[in-house]
């Protein structure tokens, strides 16, 4: 009996152990079946679908990175050129501001320039009586005389201005003779502004300080004008003698260049 029941147990052993080892060959073979060669494929593709994916995305984010870099580089040399400009506006805005300054200095220097050459014209015309009473008449002065230019080239504007030294209660009146000089066909000659085109009514004055006597007169066709003489004359009247004083100027010296150039291509 003990040897029977030995044997029972180590069928029963043998049996157990068998059917481990089909459990395992079977387990080999679907282990084996899943490494055939259309499951390895698989794997490999799917492998590489995800290497090409990763390098894909490497590949975007490196260029992005690059094209981020350069819009910074960009904007780098674009607040460079921002600065650089502003540094230019301000230079030419103090230059500007200067150059104005500049001009400002120079309006009010000639300003009082012209005011100072006023002032001794004054002086002088008072000394000038003082020291020559010949060149008043009864102490009317010739203070001055210009000729300003007009539209037409031969025809121009004059402006005698009289004052007078001597303190009087009375108006002093006379009158102005004035006469243009020059030539006319190579001979010497002279015209009397009274023919042409001055009216008697503005060659004659009367005044207690000074007066300003102007009109207009048209230069002859064909003459040259070389001088203007201007005669002032008094009468005698209550509170005043008979006397005389007289000037003379050069046209040349009385209108501008442009206008005697203009004047002697009309003529």
């Amino acid at each position: 009996m003990g040897g029977w029941n030995d044997d029972t147990t180590g069928n029963n052993n043998s049996k157990i152990a068998m059917q481990k080892w089909k459990h395992r060959w079977h387990a080999l073979c679907q282990f084996e079946q899943g490494f055939k060669p259309r499951g390895l494929i698989l794997v490999i593709l799917a492998v590489a679908v995800a290497t090409l994916g990763y390098s894909v995305g490497y590949v975007e984010q490196w260029a992005l990175h690059k094209q981020v870099d350069h819009y910074q580089d960009k904007q780098h040399e674009w607040e460079q050129e921002r600065l650089a400009l502003e540094r230019d506006k301000a230079t030419l805005g103090l230059e500007i501001r200067m150059e104005q300054q500049s001009q400002l200095e120079t309006r009010e220097m000639m300003a009082r320039q012209r005011d100072q050459i006023q002032t001794l014209e004054t002086e002088l015309a008072f000394y000038r009586n003082v020291m020559a009473p010949e060149k008043t008449a009864d102490g009317v002065l010739i203070h001055d005389f210009l000729l300003d230019d007009t539209a037409d080239a031969d025809r121009f504007r004059f402006r005698l201005i009289l004052t007078q030294q001597k303190i009087r209660k009375r108006f002093v009146k006379g009158t102005v003779k004035l006469t243009l000089m020059g030539s006319e066909n190579g001979q010497s000659v002279s015209r009397d502004l009274s023919q042409l085109g001055v009216g008697a009514n503005n060659l004659k004055f009367s005044f207690r300080y000074f007066q300003q006597l102007e009109s207009e007169f048209t230069v002859p066709e064909g003459f040259v004008p070389e001088r203007l003489r201007v005669q002032v004359r008094l009468p005698a009247a209550s509170g005043q003698k008979a006397s005389s004083t007289e000037t003379s100027y050069s046209f040349l010296d009385l209108v501008s260049q442009p206008a005697m150039a203009q004047l002697n291509d009309g003529h």
